[in-house]
This record gives C-alpha cells, structure tokens and sequence, in this order.
C-alpha cells in the first residue's frame, strides 16, 4: 500500500499514519488511535471503512459509559455488581 493519497477534492497529499483522535458523546470523551490518510499539517483526513472501525469501538465503549452513568443516576449511589 503507498504512503501517500491525493485528497480527492483539494489534490492535497495525504499521508497515511495513525494519530491519537477525541471521541465525545453526551458528556464522555475517550482518546484512541485512529489511523486514516492525514494532511502533513492540518486537521483534514479520510478514513477507510477498515479505519472507522476505531471510531466505532469508540461510540460504542461511550454509550456504554453513558448507560452506565444513566443508571447510576437512576438508581442512587447504590452500586450493583
């Protein structure tokens, strides 16, 4: 596979690598790797099928936290195992 793309709208060249990428949802954050064709400088990049993967493992684990905290609200600071 090339190191570099052309961004398909601006011809900018587009570097494969891998960068840490906040995830938000509902008042959760999460910081994970993300790898997808990133700009040298900038915040522009694609992103494979294969790479978005990452992304959904990231909603996912903060939906889960989101649910988690939902309930703990629901139910007091009563813990259940």
């Amino acid at each position: 596979m090339e190191n570099m793309i052309l961004h398909p709208e601006t011809g900018e060249k587009l570097y494969r690598d891998v960068r840490p990428n906040e995830f938000k949802y509902k008042g959760e954050s999460i910081i994970m790797d993300m790898p997808g064709w990133y700009q040298i400088n900038g915040d522009d990049a694609i992103f494979s099928q294969k790479d978005m993967l990452v992304h959904d493992k990231a909603l996912k684990i903060l939906k889960e936290r989101v649910k988690a905290r939902e309930q703990k609200i629901e139910f007091g600071n009563i813990a259940f195992a």
